[in-house]
């Protein structure tokens, strides 16, 4: 088929949708399809080609097509521009679709969708999010879309509820690249070229560390649970690496605040996607926290990159048990926490250390059961739905 992958979004980018856009169009490309990752031409602040940015072959094309950069613009407010951006960003797609066909148009943009679906060409949306603001309207472009993809069960029960035809949707969250954990730098050498202690227990946190600019995702627990142990005197090193930058020097001065030195954690801004393998390969321990939180993201939304790929690591996980990821991982593959809990995260660790059979047994598990959730066996399921 020819399949144009459309996003409002600036590409690529440092942040997490830009590597799961680029691994659906990849897997896509890869299942021999031919397809176009449709973009707006705006500023991006990553330099680098997309396809060695995110460590993929050129299987697939990229169009940018023109957007007023409002977002960029000195004299334009935040919210205006992105009203500005979107109306310009709408134009051209719709000047672009009524000339070009494709056989399927993908999307995971809910501000986009009345535009796909009003080209006439089939449209599946694969949502991340579910809005706020104007439902019925929205359930009814879901509903003239081929198919719906959740990433959650709890997304799906909601959107449902709304009015969404079931028989529309499915359930698929995220995957993993396991090519990227072929072969793995052994656990010395990755705490060397990540300048880390090689004596130290590691405990780990690769990704972003907040979504929506500035929902926080827990990392401050993490830190606090450091700190926590070094006053108990276990023996770890904390290794948190993303971004944003500004959110990185919070955490930092937090850790510092609480009695930990440059000794006990290391903070690192956010890597290329081609490097996080070596970065869960330097570390003993890897933590997915999350708040105490009733906000959507964490009760109902997210399917997190990073958990897949902490388990393709084959390293041990203490996990944060949130309803969206009981869709993936259950107590046989990972050490839960409690949400909100830094006693739970630091018992969680204390645990794995204190049993480290039972924990190399669990991520064994997890490792073995990241092979059904490939981005091309995904794709392969979603396209099949669509079929049937």
């Amino acid at each position: 088929m020819r399949i144009a992958y459309v996003t409002h979004t600036r590409f690529p980018t440092e942040k997490a949708h830009g590597h799961q856009v680029a691994q659906v169009c990849s897997a896509l490309a890869a299942l021999g399809h031919t397809v176009t990752l449709v973009v707006p031409d705006v500023q991006t602040g990553v330099r680098q080609d997309a396809f060695a940015y995110y460590g993929l072959p050129k299987n697939f094309s990229i169009e940018k097509i023109h957007a007023f950069d409002a977002l960029h613009h000195p004299l334009v407010p935040g919210a205006l521009a992105f009203l500005l951006s979107m109306r310009s960003y709408r134009k051209s797609l719709r000047n672009i679709l009524s000339k070009r066909r494709f056989d399927l148009l993908y999307a995971r943009s809910p501000v986009i969708l009345p535009t796909l679906v009003e080209s006439g060409m089939p449209v599946i949306i694969e949502l991340h999010t579910l809005p706020r603001r104007g439902k019925s309207g929205f359930v009814k472009w879901c509903n003239r879309c081929k198919r719906v993809v959740c990433l959650t069960t709890p997304m799906r029960d909601a959107l449902v509820g709304w009015g969404v035809a079931k028989k529309k949707t499915m359930i698929e969250g995220d995957a993993v690249d396991l090519a990227r954990f072929a072969k793995p730098l052994a656990k010395s050498a990755a705490k060397k070229h990540h300048r880390l202690p090689a004596d130290s227990v590691v405990v780990g946190y690769v990704g972003s560390l907040v979504t929506f600019d500035r929902l926080q995702k827990g990392v401050d627990l993490l830190v606090r649970a450091l700190a926590r142990m070094k006053k108990q005197h276990v023996p770890v090193f904390g290794f948190i690496v993303g971004g944003p930058v500004k959110w990185s020097e919070r955490y930092r001065k937090l850790g510092y605040s609480l009695g930990l030195t440059h000794h006990e954690v290391q903070f690192h801004v956010a890597l290329p996607s081609k490097q996080v393998p070596s970065a869960l390969a330097a570390c003993d321990i890897l933590v997915y926290p999350a708040p105490a939180s009733k906000h959507p993201y964490f009760r109902r939304d997210t399917s997190p990159l990073k958990l897949f790929e902490y388990m393709a690591a084959g390293v041990p996980v203490v996990c944060a048990d949130i309803p969206p990821v009981r869709d993936v991982v259950d107590a046989t593959m990972v050490r839960f926490a409690e949400p909100g809990s830094l006693a739970s995260i630091a018992g969680g660790i204390k645990h794995i250390l204190e049993k480290p059979k039972e924990a190399a047994a669990r991520a064994k598990k997890a490792k073995e059961a990241m092979k059904e959730y490939t981005w091309e066996k995904r794709m392969k399921r979603i396209l099949a739905g669509l079929s049937s």
